[in-house]
Protein backbone atom coordinates (compact mmCIF):
# COMPACT_ATOMS: atom_id res chain seq x y z
CA UNK A 1 0.00 0.00 0.00
CA UNK A 2 0.99 3.68 -0.84
CA UNK A 3 -0.66 6.58 1.24
CA UNK A 4 -0.90 10.36 -0.27
CA UNK A 5 -2.53 12.66 1.96
CA UNK A 6 -1.86 16.65 0.66
CA UNK A 7 -2.16 18.22 4.29
CA UNK A 8 -2.44 21.94 2.74
CA UNK A 9 -1.93 23.82 -0.68
CA UNK A 10 -2.35 27.25 -2.00
CA UNK A 11 -0.12 30.46 -1.75
CA UNK A 12 -0.32 30.75 2.23
CA UNK A 13 1.16 26.97 2.38
CA UNK A 14 2.06 23.84 0.82
CA UNK A 15 2.47 20.83 2.33
CA UNK A 16 2.06 16.87 0.57
CA UNK A 17 3.01 13.54 2.65
CA UNK A 18 3.56 9.95 0.99
CA UNK A 19 4.14 6.92 2.91
CA UNK A 20 4.61 3.58 1.83
CA UNK A 21 4.45 1.00 4.75
CA UNK A 22 5.99 2.37 7.52
CA UNK A 23 8.19 5.35 6.33
CA UNK A 24 7.36 8.87 4.52
CA UNK A 25 8.37 11.61 2.81
CA UNK A 26 7.56 15.36 2.77
CA UNK A 27 7.12 16.99 -0.56
CA UNK A 28 7.84 20.28 0.50
CA UNK A 29 6.75 22.18 3.87
CA UNK A 30 5.58 25.61 4.16
CA UNK A 31 3.48 25.56 7.46
CA UNK A 32 5.02 26.20 11.19
CA UNK A 33 5.60 23.22 12.64
CA UNK A 34 2.77 23.57 15.42
CA UNK A 35 0.15 24.02 12.35
CA UNK A 36 1.41 21.06 10.34
CA UNK A 37 1.90 19.07 13.60
CA UNK A 38 -2.14 19.83 14.12
CA UNK A 39 -2.90 19.23 10.64
CA UNK A 40 -1.25 15.76 11.17
CA UNK A 41 -3.33 15.25 13.95
CA UNK A 42 -6.54 15.88 12.45
CA UNK A 43 -6.16 13.17 10.47
CA UNK A 44 -4.09 10.75 12.34
CA UNK A 45 -0.64 10.75 10.63
CA UNK A 46 2.22 9.89 12.87
CA UNK A 47 4.51 12.82 12.02
CA UNK A 48 7.63 10.69 13.35
CA UNK A 49 6.96 8.92 9.94
CA UNK A 50 8.85 11.54 8.26
CA UNK A 51 12.34 10.44 6.97
CA UNK A 52 13.18 13.06 4.72
CA UNK A 53 11.92 16.24 2.99
CA UNK A 54 11.79 16.75 -0.86
CA UNK A 55 11.85 20.36 -1.75
CA UNK A 56 10.48 21.26 -5.46
CA UNK A 57 11.85 25.03 -5.46
CA UNK A 58 12.51 28.07 -3.67
CA UNK A 59 9.61 29.69 -2.70
CA UNK A 60 8.50 30.67 0.58
CA UNK A 61 4.78 28.78 0.41
CA UNK A 62 6.95 25.82 0.00
CA UNK A 63 9.78 26.43 2.11
CA UNK A 64 9.21 27.94 4.66
CA UNK A 65 8.59 25.30 7.22
CA UNK A 66 11.31 22.79 6.06
CA UNK A 67 14.36 24.00 7.75
CA UNK A 68 12.33 23.60 11.26
CA UNK A 69 10.39 20.37 10.90
CA UNK A 70 13.87 18.95 9.41
CA UNK A 71 15.91 20.21 12.80
CA UNK A 72 12.39 19.34 15.36
CA UNK A 73 12.48 15.43 13.65
CA UNK A 74 16.28 15.15 12.62
CA UNK A 75 15.52 14.46 8.94
CA UNK A 76 17.29 15.23 6.16
CA UNK A 77 16.20 17.76 3.35
CA UNK A 78 16.62 16.66 -0.31
CA UNK A 79 16.73 19.69 -3.20
CA UNK A 80 18.48 20.73 -6.20
CA UNK A 81 22.51 22.06 -5.78
CA UNK A 82 20.72 25.29 -7.98
CA UNK A 83 17.98 25.43 -5.51
CA UNK A 84 20.00 25.25 -2.86
CA UNK A 85 22.36 27.95 -3.62
CA UNK A 86 19.52 30.49 -3.47
CA UNK A 87 18.65 29.92 -0.51
CA UNK A 88 20.38 31.05 2.90
CA UNK A 89 22.67 29.12 4.26
CA UNK A 90 21.26 29.86 7.93
CA UNK A 91 17.79 28.48 7.00
CA UNK A 92 19.60 25.41 7.13
CA UNK A 93 21.66 24.85 10.02
CA UNK A 94 22.03 22.08 11.54
CA UNK A 95 19.76 20.28 8.63
CA UNK A 96 21.50 17.38 6.41
CA UNK A 97 20.93 18.46 3.07
CA UNK A 98 21.07 16.20 0.49
CA UNK A 99 21.74 18.26 -3.04
CA UNK A 100 21.14 16.54 -6.44
CA UNK A 101 20.16 18.09 -9.84
CA UNK A 102 17.26 18.47 -11.85
CA UNK A 103 16.77 15.04 -13.47
CA UNK A 104 18.09 12.79 -11.31
CA UNK A 105 16.33 10.05 -10.16
CA UNK A 106 16.76 9.34 -6.16
CA UNK A 107 16.88 6.76 -3.78
CA UNK A 108 15.08 7.41 -0.97
CA UNK A 109 14.04 5.23 2.25
CA UNK A 110 12.20 2.53 -0.02
CA UNK A 111 11.04 5.28 -2.57
CA UNK A 112 12.46 6.08 -6.05
CA UNK A 113 12.04 9.77 -6.72
CA UNK A 114 12.62 10.96 -10.36
CA UNK A 115 12.61 14.62 -10.49
CA UNK A 116 12.35 16.55 -13.45
CA UNK A 117 12.87 20.51 -14.17
CA UNK A 118 9.35 22.05 -14.87
CA UNK A 119 8.89 25.61 -15.98
CA UNK A 120 7.67 28.23 -13.11
CA UNK A 121 9.71 31.26 -12.08
CA UNK A 122 11.93 30.04 -9.51
CA UNK A 123 15.39 28.97 -9.87
CA UNK A 124 15.48 25.78 -10.84
CA UNK A 125 11.62 24.52 -10.02
CA UNK A 126 11.32 20.63 -10.31
CA UNK A 127 8.03 18.19 -10.73
CA UNK A 128 8.33 14.82 -9.11
CA UNK A 129 7.23 11.03 -9.75
CA UNK A 130 7.70 8.98 -6.66
CA UNK A 131 7.51 5.45 -7.24
CA UNK A 132 7.19 2.01 -4.40
CA UNK A 133 6.52 -1.54 -5.42
CA UNK A 134 4.08 -1.24 -8.31
CA UNK A 135 2.87 2.00 -6.74
CA UNK A 136 3.33 5.88 -8.88
CA UNK A 137 2.81 8.89 -7.86
CA UNK A 138 3.15 12.53 -9.46
CA UNK A 139 3.35 15.79 -8.42
CA UNK A 140 3.13 18.60 -10.31
CA UNK A 141 1.53 21.90 -8.38
CA UNK A 142 3.49 24.65 -9.61
CA UNK A 143 3.57 24.76 -13.53
CA UNK A 144 3.95 27.61 -15.74
CA UNK A 145 2.77 25.56 -19.07
CA UNK A 146 2.46 22.32 -20.68
CA UNK A 147 5.34 20.81 -21.93
CA UNK A 148 5.87 17.93 -23.82
CA UNK A 149 8.83 16.64 -21.24
CA UNK A 150 5.93 16.96 -18.42
CA UNK A 151 4.22 15.28 -20.04
CA UNK A 152 6.22 12.05 -21.01
CA UNK A 153 7.07 11.97 -16.75
CA UNK A 154 3.94 11.91 -16.03
CA UNK A 155 2.47 9.93 -18.26
CA UNK A 156 1.29 6.53 -16.68
CA UNK A 157 0.78 7.45 -12.69
CA UNK A 158 -1.63 5.72 -10.24
CA UNK A 159 -1.96 9.27 -8.60
CA UNK A 160 -1.63 12.67 -9.86
CA UNK A 161 -1.49 15.62 -8.00
CA UNK A 162 -2.24 18.85 -10.35
CA UNK A 163 -2.45 22.23 -9.96
CA UNK A 164 -5.56 24.23 -11.25
CA UNK A 165 -4.39 27.54 -10.18
CA UNK A 166 -7.01 29.85 -11.28
CA UNK A 167 -10.31 30.42 -13.46
CA UNK A 168 -8.59 32.94 -16.67
CA UNK A 169 -11.91 35.06 -16.68
CA UNK A 170 -11.60 35.78 -12.53
CA UNK A 171 -7.96 36.43 -12.89
CA UNK A 172 -8.60 38.65 -15.68
CA UNK A 173 -11.14 40.48 -14.33
CA UNK A 174 -9.63 40.30 -10.89
CA UNK A 175 -7.64 42.51 -8.13
CA UNK A 176 -4.22 41.72 -8.70
CA UNK A 177 -2.16 44.74 -10.36
CA UNK A 178 -1.72 43.79 -14.01
CA UNK A 179 2.51 42.82 -13.45
CA UNK A 180 1.03 40.00 -11.03
CA UNK A 181 -1.65 38.95 -13.77
CA UNK A 182 1.14 38.97 -16.21
CA UNK A 183 3.49 36.84 -14.24
CA UNK A 184 0.70 34.47 -13.18
CA UNK A 185 -0.50 34.11 -16.89
CA UNK A 186 3.26 33.43 -18.08
CA UNK A 187 4.67 30.16 -19.46
CA UNK A 188 6.35 30.40 -15.98
CA UNK A 189 3.69 31.18 -14.08
CA UNK A 190 0.78 28.70 -12.80
CA UNK A 191 -2.20 26.97 -15.01
CA UNK A 192 -5.45 27.42 -15.76
CA UNK A 193 -7.90 25.40 -14.91
CA UNK A 194 -8.26 25.05 -18.96
CA UNK A 195 -4.77 24.38 -19.32
CA UNK A 196 -4.72 21.71 -16.17
CA UNK A 197 -7.71 20.10 -18.04
CA UNK A 198 -5.97 20.06 -21.42
CA UNK A 199 -3.15 18.26 -19.42
CA UNK A 200 -5.11 15.51 -18.16
CA UNK A 201 -7.55 15.14 -21.43
CA UNK A 202 -3.22 14.16 -22.89
CA UNK A 203 -3.38 11.79 -20.34
CA UNK A 204 -6.81 10.37 -19.79
CA UNK A 205 -6.01 7.16 -21.97
CA UNK A 206 -3.49 5.93 -19.64
CA UNK A 207 -6.02 3.62 -17.84
CA UNK A 208 -3.82 3.52 -15.32
CA UNK A 209 -4.96 6.90 -13.13
CA UNK A 210 -7.10 6.15 -9.86
CA UNK A 211 -6.52 9.63 -8.65
CA UNK A 212 -6.75 12.98 -9.76
CA UNK A 213 -6.14 15.61 -6.86
CA UNK A 214 -6.59 19.23 -8.20
CA UNK A 215 -4.55 21.93 -5.86
CA UNK A 216 -2.63 25.03 -5.74
CA UNK A 217 -5.96 26.97 -5.86
CA UNK A 218 -6.08 30.64 -5.65
CA UNK A 219 -8.56 31.64 -2.80
CA UNK A 220 -9.31 34.94 -5.25
CA UNK A 221 -9.25 33.95 -8.38
CA UNK A 222 -10.37 30.09 -8.32
CA UNK A 223 -13.16 28.43 -6.50
CA UNK A 224 -13.15 24.60 -6.09
CA UNK A 225 -16.60 24.42 -7.53
CA UNK A 226 -15.52 25.84 -10.98
CA UNK A 227 -12.94 23.59 -11.09
CA UNK A 228 -15.06 20.58 -10.05
CA UNK A 229 -17.54 21.59 -12.83
CA UNK A 230 -15.46 21.68 -15.17
CA UNK A 231 -13.19 18.82 -14.43
CA UNK A 232 -16.28 16.68 -14.30
CA UNK A 233 -18.31 17.99 -17.19
CA UNK A 234 -15.36 18.08 -19.48
CA UNK A 235 -13.31 14.55 -19.18
CA UNK A 236 -15.32 11.72 -21.44
CA UNK A 237 -16.71 9.05 -18.59
CA UNK A 238 -15.91 6.21 -20.79
CA UNK A 239 -12.17 7.08 -20.09
CA UNK A 240 -13.15 8.33 -16.44
CA UNK A 241 -12.18 5.12 -13.75
CA UNK A 242 -10.88 8.08 -11.55
CA UNK A 243 -11.76 10.04 -8.50
CA UNK A 244 -11.87 14.17 -8.59
CA UNK A 245 -10.60 15.38 -5.22
CA UNK A 246 -9.43 18.96 -4.23
CA UNK A 247 -6.89 19.87 -1.90
CA UNK A 248 -7.59 22.92 0.29
CA UNK A 249 -5.29 25.55 2.01
CA UNK A 250 -7.01 25.06 5.33
CA UNK A 251 -7.45 21.45 6.00
CA UNK A 252 -5.85 18.31 4.86
CA UNK A 253 -7.20 15.87 1.88
CA UNK A 254 -8.29 12.60 2.51
CA UNK A 255 -6.14 10.04 3.33
CA UNK A 256 -5.45 8.07 -0.16
CA UNK A 257 -4.41 4.52 -0.07
CA UNK A 258 -3.33 2.51 -3.11
CA UNK A 259 -3.61 -0.57 -3.55
CA UNK A 260 -3.34 -3.50 -5.93
CA UNK A 261 -6.35 -5.18 -7.19
CA UNK A 262 -5.44 -7.85 -5.25
CA UNK A 263 -5.24 -6.05 -1.53
CA UNK A 264 -8.65 -4.52 -2.01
Amino acid sequence: TMIFCNLGSGSKGNCTYIRHKQKALLIDQGFSLKNLHARMETIAIDEHSVGAIILTHEHSDHLKGVGVFARYHKVPVYLTEQTLNVINPEFFHKVHVCPFRAGDEVTIEDFKVKTFHIPHDAIDPIGIVISAEQYKIAVVTDLGTVSESVLVQIADPDLLFLEANHDLTMLINGPYPLNLKQRIKSRVGHLSNEQSLMLLQRLAGNGRLKHLILGHLSEINNHPSIVRELFENNIDTNLRRYQIEIADQYRPTSIIELTAPHEV
